[in-house]
């Protein structure tokens, strides 16, 4: 099991690179699409561009959060912190409503995680 949990910790790390790269990306497109409402000319585009500005930015820290909380989880596994194997499980669960592939890591993050010899690992 012990091979699972760095390949669970690994991807951890990968995804929540992947993360931080779409929330940058997002809070730019946002901000891009915010300049070319608020630039228009047309009424009430300021208030548009305000809310969108604000969708994106709030949105992006968000998933740039959460990713960087995956990249600590994902390193605190290969290093067998008991807190870290419960976030697991958590993002276990959260992953399975991605269909298909979210699903498919959901179900084994959940299968690896709540195996009794990892749990003899994290002790």
């Amino acid at each position: 099991m012990e091979q699972h949990v760095k390949i669970i910790g690994i991807l951890d790390i990968v995804f929540g690179v992947l993360g931080i790269l779409a929330g940058i990306g997002m809070m730019i497109a946002f901000m891009a699409g915010a300049a070319g409402v608020g630039a228009s000319g047309e009424q009430g585009a300021g208030g548009a561009a305000a809310v969108l500005a604000s969708v994106g930015l709030i949105g992006g820290i968000f998933i740039i959060a959460m990713s960087a909380f995956e990249i600590v989880v994902g390193i605190k596994l290969k290093a067998y912190k008991s807190w870290a194997r419960i976030a697991q499980i958590i993002f276990g669960a959260l992953s399975l409503t991605g269909f298909p592939i979210g699903t498919a890591l959901g179900v084994y993050y959940i299968w690896a995680m709540l195996n009794k010899d990892t749990a003899v690992l994290f002790e």
